[in-house]
């Protein structure tokens, strides 16, 4: 009596060894594929596992008709053959998908758009008019980044989608006009996306443009290149009510535009009163004009005590200073703060155990 070994573990279906993939290549793959249109489900279920195991993108032509199948687990294996090969087959692997009246088939298209080295602009046009959201975005997306981008820039600047106009304003195909007509959209994502690009691009906004902004309450961070370049209005308007990252930022963009107390936009706080933020913009600089105006500001009963204090604690790397010691006690003499005389007197100490 005849006795049948089992497989070795190691052993895998003959479809599946790695010495019979150049088999399937030759010849198999044509019979695995037709077993695609079996009658038998379990054979065309096979064979899909059979088809994706070995991974030859040539695999894909059986796909297609799964497109129609009347089973959705059919018509998703479809749809998840083609996002494993079609971007190894070619652009025109999409067009069935593309025209396709399943929904999910054209947003698998749109979805793979992307994924192409080549250009996609014919299959993106068959999308770009698709009642659905996803394939017109995804479509223009594409477009955007073709050969013709600025013409399609130019169409979608006026899209009735603000989506596709925030798409158009960022693309490689947008120019100087229209990120500036862009900030006046009705949508505030599209101005914001304008203001992105204007700084990407180095471009310095006008002041009436920047006052727009801030009237639509957009974060000013992306702003501050242009306002502080200005030295007008719009910087008064932000170093006044500036906070946080924004205080962080500003101070920032003083630091790389201003080297001295007769830059314009420096002078400008002054004339303002702007204390904190010009008193933020010395920190490290090191003069005897800026040590004279950082005396005066911590003297300055109008500026915010935690602020004063903050500029004394600054010091503390200097306190071997003749002259930042000196100033220090006549400080000392005269104030009469207790938070202070706190950082006043640390000062000091630190002063004094130096010899000074």
């Amino acid at each position: 009596m005849l006795k049948f070994l089992p497989l070795k573990k190691s052993e895998a279906h003959p479809y599946e060894a790695p010495s019979v993939r150049c088999i399937m290549a030759r010849g198999g793959l044509d019979s695995e594929i037709a077993r695609l249109k079996h009658r038998d489900v379990r054979q065309r279920r096979r064979a899909i596992r059979v088809l994706f195991d070995t991974d030859i993108p040539r695999a894909l032509e059986g796909f297609v008709p799964l497109l129609n199948d009347k089973d959705t687990w059919f018509r998703s294996k479809a749809l998840e053959a083609h996002r494993k090969w079609a971007p190894k087959q070619g652009v025109e692997t999409l067009r069935t998908l593309a025209t396709h009246s399943w929904l999910d088939a054209r947003r698998c298209a749109a979805n793979l758009l992307g994924d192409f080295s080549e250009d996609t602009t014919e299959i993106a046009l068959l999308l770009i008019e698709d009642e659905d959201l996803t394939c017109t975005r995804k479509a223009a997306a594409a477009l955007l980044k073709g050969k013709d981008a600025a013409l399609y820039a130019e169409q979608f600047q006026t899209h009735d989608d603000s989506a596709l106009r925030r798409l158009a304003v960022l693309s490689q195909g947008a120019n100087a006009k229209h990120r500036t007509a862009a900030l006046h959209d009705d949508n505030n994502g599209v101005c914001e996306a304008a203001l992105q690009s204007m700084v990407a691009n180095g471009e310095t906004l006008s002041e009436d443009s920047m006052k727009e902004v801030l009237k639509r309450g957009i974060k000013p961070i992306p702003l501050l290149s242009s306002a502080v370049h200005n030295a007008g209005e719009v910087l008064v308007e932000i170093a006044q009510h500036a906070d946080g990252q924004t205080m962080k930022s500003l101070v920032k963009e003083l630091r790389l535009q201003c080297d001295s107390l007769e830059d314009t936009a420096i002078q400008l706080l002054f004339e303002h009163q702007l204390f904190t933020v010009a008193g933020r913009w010395m920190q490290g600089k090191k003069s005897k004009e800026i040590d004279a105006v950082r005396w005066s500001i911590i003297r300055n009963d109008s500026v915010d005590v935690i602020e004063r204090a903050r500029l004394l604690e600054r010091l503390i790397g200097r306190c071997g200073e003749p002259d930042i010691a000196e100033e220090n006690r006549r400080f000392l003499t005269e104030c009469g703060d207790e938070l202070l005389r706190i950082s006043a007197e640390n000062l000091s100490t630190a002063s004094t155990e130096l010899g000074l």
